[in-house]
This record gives C-alpha cells, structure tokens and sequence, in this order.
C-alpha cells in the first residue's frame, strides 16, 4: 500500500489512507493534479496507467483503442485470474460481439423493466425491516439490511435460488478480494463457474426462457451467441448482480444519517429519493481504481505513452469528483445540479444495470427511513470499520439504532 504521505509514483494499490466511507483517497486528487497518467503497481505486481480527470475518462471508455477483452494472457489482473479472465463474458467482447449479446439483455435493464421490479424490491426490503423491527437494537445495519437485499432481489430477477447463491459467497467476495492468493482467486472462478453450468444446465431441463439468463439461453439456441458467450455471461451476471449494490445501500444511508437535515427533508418528501440516490453514487463508488482495459495500441495522453497491452483504470470517483466538472466535490449535496451518470461509465460498456440501480436504491432508501425515520449510528464516524482488502470496498458494519 502507498503510504499516507508518500505520493511518489509508482503509487503502490490500494491506497493508504483510504477515503473517508469510500470517498477518494488523497492519491486520486494528488493524480488528478501533478500526474493525470500515474504509474499504479496492483496486488499482482503488474503496473498499469491510473487516469483520473473526467474529460480523460470519458474519452479513453469511448476509444476503440482500449479494450475491455480481458482473456488475452498477459493481460492485468488486480490478483489473479478473476471474472474478467472468463472468456466470452458481456464483460469481456468489444464492439460487434458486445452489441450482440448487449441486445439480449438489454430489455430485462430498461427503465421500464427496472421500475416494474419496485414493487419486488419493496417486498424483500419491508420482510428484512420486519425482521430487524424484531430483532436486537441496536443492530449491524449490513448483516440485517444491506447484504441480504440486493442478494434477494437479484436471485428473483435472475431466477435463481437464494441458497445456490448465497453458497457461493466467498466464492464472489474472493474474486474481489486484495488480500488472497493468486491460487485463491483462481480457485473461486472456478467455482463460480461451476454454479455457473449447474443454473444453465437445470434451467435448459426446465424449458425456462424468463428472465435475463433464460433470454441467454434461448438466444445460444438460436445462434445468436455461442455457448462460451452464455456462461461467460451468466457468470459475470452472477458475480455483479447483487455485490455491487451493497457498498451503497451501506455507506449511503451512513452518509444520509451523518447529513441529518437532507435527511429529513427526504423522509416529508419522499419525491427526493431519486436525487438522494444520484448524489450518492457520485459522492461514493464501490470500486476504487476501476477495473482496467487494455491498450490496443501506443496511445499518448498527456505526453504519457501508453504502449499496447498495457492496462489502463479509470476511478469513477476521479470523475465524480473532478472539481471541473462537479463545484465543491467534497460536499454531500442532494440538490445539486450535476448528477451520477458518470458514476456508471460511458460508451458502449456504460452500465448495463444503471436503471435497476438507482431503481433498487430509490427503493430500498425509502423503505428504511420510512420504518426508521430516526435511524442513527451507535459509532463516531471515524470509528466505523471498513473494508479496504476488496476490489468492491465498503463498510464491514454499521451498527444502527433506533
């Protein structure tokens, strides 16, 4: 890790000391400013290039010179080989081929599909308050809360029982783990994997076409997408259908609690949800370097040569809080005037679940100040422990009271 004053690129990842409840570290800021091109060193001792203005961002996610095929060997890993070595993967195709299975899914993460799923969020989240209601107070906001939802909800829309997923966990957490080994990671692909061919194979017995993995199936029937592009994809819709949203739906409601009066003005008009939800994702993002593409070819940014097959990550949270772009970053604001867009990314890769998101988040923030309008934290701020050993940060728990 980089020490806290210690800004001399290389910058060794992850950054000491972290952001406050997943804001920036100050190595992102100090990057944007003496060297938008900086020299990181991974988990894996492979270097790659951190970019960290928002312009530079959204012009490298957009450039058909930087590629997010992942599988080549050589290519960076944060450990070892994780999800984005899995060959065929939405994930992992550029251009046409990631157009073509982008075009099955894509009707299951509308706007539309999203907000027909508000009702179904909204019955998992009010079982897990009646639970908590019932149970010790105070409580860990993320055993009882943030960790089950998105689980939940995620294994109904993609038709999948909870307790294969949940049996899978580790197996999730270790691919976004910094602190295991490169056989450890390896390992957990492998499982995953495997869970990966067992929904596949019993949903194609069942005849079961609903849902985003039964679209996968019919259209791998059809022709339209080889089998390789089916598990690939499925397992990347494993690993990221509910982890991603935990990191949110923890430190967001940290964050609402410790900005009590925007807060309350959420709770008398719970019109202000959405905007509640965009200032979050721009003020925290659960991945901290961004996972890397590679250069296809020499690139030069800002007089850095950027030499092909070298990796290239890109912080949302340099984007997000680029103080070009975003007036005082630093400042937790529901009513400002920029929003989270660029917290999802750009391009043809832009977030496939960016609807379903803020969907999810609208949702599950309402329904837990609704139940706990005076829901607060037992725990200075400061004293909140937090996950800094995962590709995916967040806190470790958030005990609540209420």
């Amino acid at each position: 890790m980089s020490r806290a004053d210690d800004f001399t690129p290389p910058l060794a990842y992850p950054f000491l000391p972290p952001g406050r409840l997943g804001t920036p570290p100050p190595a992102i800021a100090w990057a944007r400013k003496h060297r938008p091109v900086c020299p990181v060193i991974l988990p894996s001792g492979t270097q790659v290039w951190m970019i960290t203005r928002k312009d530079d961002i959204g012009s490298v996610f957009t450039d058909p010179r930087f590629s997010r095929d992942l599988v080549r060997p050589g290519c960076p890993r944060f450990v070892g080989e994780d999800f984005t070595a899995v060959p065929g993967g939405i994930f992992n195709v550029d251009g046409a081929d990631h157009s073509r299975i982008r075009q099955v899914l894509a009707p299951h993460y509308t706007r539309g599909a999203a907000a027909r799923h508000a009702p179904m969020i909204a019955q998992h989240a009010e079982a897990l308050l009646d639970a908590m209601a019932s149970g010790p107070d105070p409580a860990d906001l993320v055993e009882t809360y943030a960790g089950p939802l998105p689980l939940r909800v995620s294994c109904d829309i993609l038709g999948v029982p909870v307790r294969s997923r949940a049996d899978y966990l580790d197996a999730f957490r270790t691919q976004a783990s910094l602190g295991v080994t490169a056989l450890d990671v390896e390992a957990a692909t492998a499982a995953t994997m495997d869970l990966t061919s067992q929904i596949v194979k019993n949903k194609r017995a069942r005849g079961d076409t609903s849902g985003p993995i039964g679209s996968l199936i019919a259209a791998e029937a059809e022709g339209v997408i080889s089998d390789a592009e089916l598990h690939g994809t499925v397992c990347y819709l494993l690993v990221t259908g509910s982890e991603p949203l935990v990191p949110p739906l923890s430190a967001g409601p940290v964050t609402l609690m410790l900005h009590r009066n925007q807060l309350e003005q959420c709770v008398a008009d719970e019109r202000l949800w959405p905007r509640a939800v965009d200032e979050v994702l721009r003020y925290h993002h659960n991945g901290v370097l961004g996972l890397p593409r590679m250069a296809l070819e020499d690139v030069t940014l800002h007089g850095v040569r950027i030499r092909r097959g070298e990796g290239v990550c890109a912080p949302m949270l340099g984007a997000t809080w680029d103080p070009r772009h975003y007036r005082h970053p630093e400042k937790f604001d529901i009513h400002r005037a920029e929003d989270a867009t660029a917290t999802f990314g750009a391009g043809p890769h832009f977030c496939l679940g960016a609807s379903f998101a803020r969907v999810f988040l609208t949702t599950a923030y309402a329904a837990l100040f609704r139940r706990f309008p005076g829901l607060f934290l037992t725990v200075a701020e400061d004293d909140l422990p937090w996950q800094d050993d995962l590709v995916l940060s967040r806190p470790a728990k958030v005990p609540v009271c209420w």
